[in-house]
């Protein structure tokens, strides 16, 4: 796994043994930047889930300002940090050993806020709706951020959660992408 794009371009990445771990694939990466490309610029990024941390570190190489990462694993929040480190990204964000819910709960008392949350939960667990629910009562999101949730696609979300709406999909053949802002 490398970074697409940026001024770590080419960097490679490393990745967790075995299946527990599911990076994004290179092209659904590529999409997603293409869609925000007009986002990124300066941002404040929050990944949650974030397995390698490749999507955060894609966004700090494009020219995101500073992002925070959330990892449960403590295998793969070492790998996260290591990659951090590899693409000289330490000063710029952080990356935390904790449950997501949790995480945001903590995020909400900081007085944190985000312009651009990602969010790619284990397929099997199901917890994107619970995960953007906590996101929109946490109130972490900025009121112009947008929020990209990567799921299974027999893992349907509504359009409107809590002060959330949809505004794009896209079905990238078992992975969908769910676009969400505030009302």
């Amino acid at each position: 796994m490398r970074v697409v794009a940026g001024s770590v371009k080419n960097k490679k990445l490393k990745t967790k043994e075995g299946r527990e771990t599911r990076p994004t694939l290179e092209r659904v990466k590529e999409a997603i930047f293409s869609i925000i490309s007009d986002e990124i610029t300066d941002s404040s990024f929050l990944d949650l889930y974030a397995g390698t941390g490749s999507i955060a570190i894609e966004a700090l190489s494009r020219g995101a300002r500073r992002a925070i990462l959330i990892e449960q694993d403590k295998e793969a929040l070492r790998i996260i940090i290591e990659n951090i480190n590899n693409c000289g990204f330490e000063n710029i964000s952080r990356a935390y050993k904790n449950d997501v819910i949790r995480a945001l709960e903590i995020l909400q008392r900081k007085g944190e806020l985000f312009d651009i949350i990602f969010l790619d939960p284990p397929y099997k667990e199901n917890i994107s709706f619970d995960t953007l629910k906590k996101i929109s009562e946490c109130k972490v999101l900025k009121k112009e951020g947008i929020i990209i949730s990567e799921h299974g696609n027999y893992e349907k979300l509504p359009d409107e959660i809590g002060d959330l709406v949809k505004y794009d999909e896209r079905d990238y053949n078992k992975k969908i992408l769910s676009f969400y802002r505030y009302k």
